[in-house]
């Protein structure tokens, strides 16, 4: 078995995404201010946190058994990204200046 086939997520792994992006976009969807009543029942949200937290576990478990390192997590907006985005284009002009 070659690495490439090995590391590929498995047909469940991606249900497992697709489930899990799927709850997002309900989550997203249905967002409700705070001072308004929210169209989801308390229990309804509590059994979508479980469904995404019982998804993640899964999702680690196979990740690991793979070899792979499974480090997703939601992120907010204003939490520090350890990334950042290099514009080539302004690279590009910054480098012809100097000739």
């Amino acid at each position: 078995m070659s690495n490439k086939i090995k590391d590929a997520p498995s047909k469940e792994e991606d249900i497992l995404q697709l489930l899990k992006n799927t709850l997002t976009a309900i989550a997203k969807d249905t967002y409700t201010q705070p001072e308004l009543t929210h169209p989801l029942s308390g229990d309804t949200i509590k059994q979508i946190r479980n469904c995404f937290a019982v998804i993640t576990r899964r999702q680690q478990e196979l990740a690991r058994a793979r070899g792979v390192d499974f480090n997703d997590r939601p992120r907010y907006i204003d939490e520090p990204n350890n990334t950042f985005v290099v514009s080539l284009d302004e690279f590009r002009d910054s480098t012809k200046k100097e000739d």
